[in-house]
């Protein structure tokens, strides 16, 4: 099978990370850290913060002993090449003509009309046919949100989420994707709504977001990105006499592999940190 394989499908939903391995051999890395295993950088060991660098994972800003400029180039974040997405969205919507589409609606959520699939994703809806999927608002969907929602379709089961959320970690093989989920939610929703709690709350009542009592941070909610996909964003604002900046911890549905795939659930919390930060900029310009 070649590149573009249905096991491929998931892939082009992660970033891409552009490096040069052979400049960047963690050892070589650790002879320039302190090798004390200080935890300064927030891993347990000073290898542990080696490997982090080569995957892309941490900055080496982390590291208050560590010269950027020691180490050459970096990983660097990059989108997939329009030409991949699209070739991948291709195979996904093949796979997803063989499904039978009449029983859609109780599996996804959604309802289904002579013009397609409805279905509420994030700040809108979206109509999703075996050719191709598109806003309702007339806004361009990008190729990583059809094929998430293509994957949504192939995925989701007749059963309803759990109710009970936990973190990204407790599912099998998610070693690697807590690290993307902190690196491009959890920390960039930290930093952009760190002393704007109201700000985060007024983009999450945007998104008909539920705030449960049972809260052990400053700021809970539950959003739901598709009809079986609900996320609990939990915010911990920063203490600044305390030295500790903004938190957040996004868990997941305790059935949420029944729906989505693991690098499909990392994006749908990505696209909805992306989605808060565009929202509270409305607010902040509308006002």
């Amino acid at each position: 099978m070649g590149i573009f394989s249905s096991r491929c499908l998931p892939l082009c939903l992660n970033f891409v990370k552009v490096f040069n391995v052979a400049q960047l051999n963690p050892l070589e890395i650790v002879k320039k850290l302190p090798r004390s295993n200080c935890q300064a950088c927030g891993y347990p060991t000073c290898l542990a913060f080696a490997m982090a660098l080569i995957t892309g994972a941490v900055s080496p800003e982390k590291c208050p002993y560590l010269d950027p400029k020691d180490l050459g180039p970096l990983p660097q974040e990059a989108t997939p090449s329009e030409d991949f997405a699209w070739r991948i969205l291709e195979e996904i919507k093949e796979k997803a003509r063989n499904l039978n589409w009449a029983e859609l609606p109780s599996r996804t959520g959604g309802k289904l009309t002579e013009e397609g699939l409805f279905l509420p994703y994030l700040d809108g809806e979206v109509v999703v046919t075996p050719e191709k999927a598109w806003r309702v608002d007339g806004r361009e969907l990008d190729p990583r949100d059809q094929i998430l929602l293509y994957n949504y379709l192939l995925r989701a089961g007749s059963a309803a989420p759990s109710g009970r959320f936990v973190g990204l970690e407790s599912f099998p093989s998610s070693l690697s994707k807590v690290q993307t989920l902190r690196r491009y939610a959890e920390e960039k929703c930290a930093r952009t709504f760190s002393q704007r709690l109201s700000s985060l709350k007024g983009a999450l009542a945007a998104l008909k977001a539920s705030f449960p009592a049972d809260c052990p941070a400053d700021l809970c909610a539950v959003v739901y990105v598709l009809p079986k996909v609900p996320l609990r964003l939990h915010f911990f604002e920063a203490e600044a006499a305390e030295g500790l900046p903004a938190e957040v911890k996004i868990l997941f549905d305790e059935k949420a592999l029944d729906f989505l795939d693991l690098e499909s659930l990392v994006f749908s919390a990505e696209r909805l940190v992306e989605t808060l930060i565009e929202l509270a900029k409305e607010e902040r310009c509308s006002s």
